[in-house]
């Protein structure tokens, strides 16, 4: 997938592609948003918070809800994924923005291409199609003459300024790789206007030599799209230049499934594309058409990527038989996967697993040979009950996205998840929607709901009643037995083959074992994707998705609240945490509630007022109780939603509490302290997974530690902390949880984990990063901290080179990344960070 360094912004005519938007009357939940002119493709602005869900309309109806993934190969781009939509859409629902400018639609030519061009010319070499030819539009190359560019604008390829979004290690690996090797990022030439006059958006730069040739996917899944390859060529091509603000195509060249060659990137051999993040000078981006995660190229298409890997060769006077040397690194050849440069799955999994033979024919000239894929057949959609259609022709029944093949170590876990959709009946509470049998009692399956794991062994239950055309996600583990053999499991008449071998993986016992008997047919814990069906209006569908958990919330009396008297925490306390709300907030109920015990229907807006020294809850102009504390619930979805002055309307669990604290209207959120842990942002999935396992403990015991009676950070106050990360920690609520499901399961990982040293619970400091070493408490000008002898100044060699972001005192993230990037666990890194310090579970 591209990577660029710089992102530019565009006027707002060219944002939106040519293409204007008109907002419908508001709907409670979501967007409608009417496009003047039907749209092939879109994206969005993503939000770091909440995940991008949109609907469409087809004759049969709305389409279930639809994900619009971050774009997570782009560490800077504040984009979703470009989205194909199967035939022009006018108008669509959408959640997760903030307004109708928020969406960018694409709207592609349908025209062929400006020649009767096969994929293959007379001389039956692969033909290339030009961009004229294609139809790229090259008024998107441009500068409009409303304004010309800074000289932020004209830093592209590898050596621009990088935002604050992109991931902190990749930044320091870039300025490292910068520091070390200057001369692989200086560029020949760069052109900044064409023979008119016009200025580009993104200057033409030329490498002085090209030293790698790398091969990407574009993601963007080609079986079943009914819409043409040049199409799609089309809409990359916009998103690209347009709603991502980069002025042209990040690739240098194109490949369709059919092997359709296709220039990309203007301005010839040698310019610097922007496929690969700090890694576009010096070499030639190259993306094939298609999601090789669960599809795989055709025969075609990887015999045209052959012959032009071969031609490209031969043109940059690179032995594809000899190894490369590229920023330090070396590679047994010049042709290369995007992986191979950085952490991503591209080129897929399976073109990574064939890759090998495409560079073994191009060191052989043998250009025309097939290549074998690996095992591992795609899933489609089964199910236990009939396959009638659903609303927009989604299937009733449940879908697996993946392989149906695995080779697995004996005794090793993988996670795997399925889809299941409702019909035009909906479905009932305690419905069967998967039948599940097991080749060997040996071989073990559970559902993990986020806390927990669930053994399974005959089938899985609907929780609740899920109205028509409405989906829930079901993530599962299997592990494999110890004996290595081959076996296979079914669920939902899909049937898993099982490959085990080698050596046996180290496991140990789950952090939150099921204890109780095992069931035969267990009821999960399941993520809501809602939808808006036909049988529920829709002011009752405004729940997000959000990891659900086992545990619940429970009611705190005022008098509890004041008192506080008992000094022991436990897990399942509630944290008691003030948000950050605007003056007069509306809380909005997506399921019928409570208001201090008086009923309120599904959808109600409350606006809460301050009256004296009382909170005054009123709906739809009328006063529904006034009182010195106002207790909001939800019955069924326990979400509340809240219009916070940290980033519009968010989406809090369990209770919603209106307190006046210093004269001033405040809202307190109480929570089992696990699902606050799950709800903080502080270490989104970016990150590797055991430094986000580090920070679940420290930040766990940070909150425990002043949810003691006799520790208090706000003292004489009614909550014990606050979502100000200036003040206490950083938290969002559910959209954070269900945007980075890799934290929540890190959290759950470490459940009821703290940091204690004589029994009792230490204050654990961290911070972003240092200079090479942390400080001590005294050198932060900390007097009488804590066990001080814990946090004293330590080498944190993998911050080298950075600045001092923070006090320093405690554990680095730049320290904790290094080390989980070098293998090591949380246990380890939390030990090097507080030593002395014992991790022990939460009396």
């Amino acid at each position: 997938m591209p990577r660029r360094l710089t992102t530019l912004v565009l006027a707002a005519a060219l944002l939106l592609g040519g293409v204007p938007l008109t907002l419908a009357a508001p709907v409670p939940g979501y967007l409608t948003v009417t496009f003047d002119e039907p749209a092939d493709a879109l994206s969005a602005i993503s939000n770091p918070v909440e995940q991008v869900l949109f609907s469409y309309q087809t004759p049969a109806g709305w389409t279930v809800w639809l994900l619009l993934n971050p774009d997570t190969e782009d560490p800077e781009s504040t984009e979703t994924e470009l989205k194909m939509l199967p035939f022009p859409v006018k108008e669509i629902r959408i959640r997760g923005v903030n307004k109708p400018k928020d969406v960018h639609p694409i709207t592609v030519s349908k025209d062929p291409v400006k020649i009767r061009s096969a994929a293959l010319n007379n001389s039956g070499s692969p033909a290339v199609l030009t961009r004229y030819e294609w139809g790229a539009d090259d008024l998107y190359l441009f500068e409009s003459t409303s304004g010309s560019p800074s000289e932020a604008d004209l830093a592209k390829g590898d050596v621009g300024t990088a935002s604050s979004a992109q991931p902190e290690q990749r930044i320091a690996d870039c300025q490292l790789n910068q520091q070390n090797f200057p001369e692989e990022f200086a560029v020949k030439s760069t052109v900044r206007k064409d023979p008119k006059g016009r200025v580009y958006r993104w200057p033409l730069q030329y490498s002085q030599a090209v030293k790698l040739l790398v091969v990407h996917h574009t993601a963007l899944l080609v079986r079943g799209d009914p819409r043409s390859p040049v199409e799609r060529v089309r809409a990359l091509y916009k998103y690209h230049a347009l709603s991502k603000g980069w002025g042209d195509i990040g690739y240098n060249f194109i490949v369709d499934e059919t092997g359709q060659i296709y220039e990309g990137r203007a301005g010839g051999a040698g310019v610097v594309a922007g496929h690969a993040y700090c890694n576009n000078t010096g070499t030639i981006g190259i993306v094939m058409m298609g999601n090789f995660e669960i599809e795989q190229p055709t025969q075609a298409q990887v015999k045209s990527l052959q012959w032009l890997l071969l031609d490209l060769a031969q043109k940059y006077d690179l032995d594809a038989k000899k190894s490369a040397q590229f920023h330090g690194k070396t590679f047994d050849s010049p042709i290369v996967r995007h992986r191979d440069l950085l952490s991503t799955f591209c080129p897929g999994y399976y073109f990574s697993g064939a890759f090998s033979q495409v560079i073994k024919n191009v060191q052989t000239g043998r250009i025309d040979a097939n290549v074998v894929f690996p095992p591992g057949s795609d899933i489609a959609s089964s199910s236990s009950v009939s396959s009638s259609k659903a609303s927009g022709g989604v299937a009733e029944g449940i879908t697996f996205i993946g392989r149906s093949s695995v080779t697995i170590n004996p005794g090793g876990k993988q996670r795997i998840s399925f889809t299941y959709t409702s019909g035009i009946s909906g479905a009932y509470e305690g419905k069967k929607i998967a039948e599940v049998q097991l080749s060997s009692p040996d071989l073990k399956l559970w559902v993990d709901d986020g806390l927990n794991r669930i053994p399974v062994t005959k089938g899985i239950l609907l929780p609740s009643d899920l109205p028509a055309y409405e989906s829930i996600s079901v993530q599962l583990i299997f592990q494999a037995p110890i004996s290595p053999g081959n076996y296979w499991m079914e669920i939902g008449g899909v049937r898993f083959q099982i490959s085990v071998s080698g050596r046996r993986a180290r496991t140990g016992d789950f952090i939150n074992p099921f204890h109780g008997n095992e069931a035969l047919i267990v009821t999960p814990a399941i993520t809501k994707l809602q939808t808006t069906g036909l049988r529920l209006d829709s002011a009752s569908r405004r729940r997000r998705m959000a990891l659900s958990y086992t545990s619940s919330s429970v009611a705190t009396t005022d008098s509890q609240v004041k008192s506080s008297a008992d000094p022991r925490i436990t897990a399942a306390k509630n944290i008691r945490v003030r948000l950050s709300a605007v003056a007069s907030p509306i809380v909005t109920f997506s399921d019928a509630g409570t208001v201090n015990g008086i009923r309120v229907a599904a959808g109600a807006s409350v606006q809460l007022l301050l009256r004296n020294d009382n909170c005054v809850a009123m709906v739809k102009g009328e006063g529904v109780t006034e009182s010195a504390a106002i207790r909001l619930k939800s019955n069924v979805s326990d979400i509340l939603t809240v219009d916070s002055v940290r980033g519009a309307m968010r989406d809090y669990q369990s209770y919603i509490e209106c307190r006046v604290v210093d004269g001033a209207l405040t809202l307190i959120n109480e929570l089992p302290l696990e699902k606050y842990l799950a709800g903080l942002s502080e270490e989104p999935d970016t990150e590797p997974y055991e430094k986000q396992r580090a920070f679940a403990v420290a930040a766990r015991t940070y909150a425990a530690y002043y949810m003691q009676a006799d520790i208090r950070k706000f003292p004489g106050k009614p909550y014990d902390g606050s979502d100000d990360p200036a003040v206490f920690q950083s938290y969002s609520g559910v959209g954070w949880t269900g945007a980075n499901p890799r934290w929540a399961q890190a959290a759950a990982s470490t459940a009821g984990q703290v940091l204690k040293m004589n029994s009792k619970l230490i204050k654990p400091p961290y911070f972003s990063s240092d200079d090479g070493r942390t400080r001590s408490p005294i050198e932060a000008g900390w007097a009488n901290f804590p066990f001080a002898s814990i946090f004293t100044s330590k080498p944190d060699p993998w911050c080298k080179g950075l600045a001092l972001k923070g006090h320093g005192v405690g554990m680095s993230g730049c320290g904790a990344r290094g080390q989980a990037t070098e293998g090591r666990s949380a246990e380890q890194i939390i030990q090097y960070y507080y030593p002395g310090a014992r991790i022990m579970q939460l009396q």
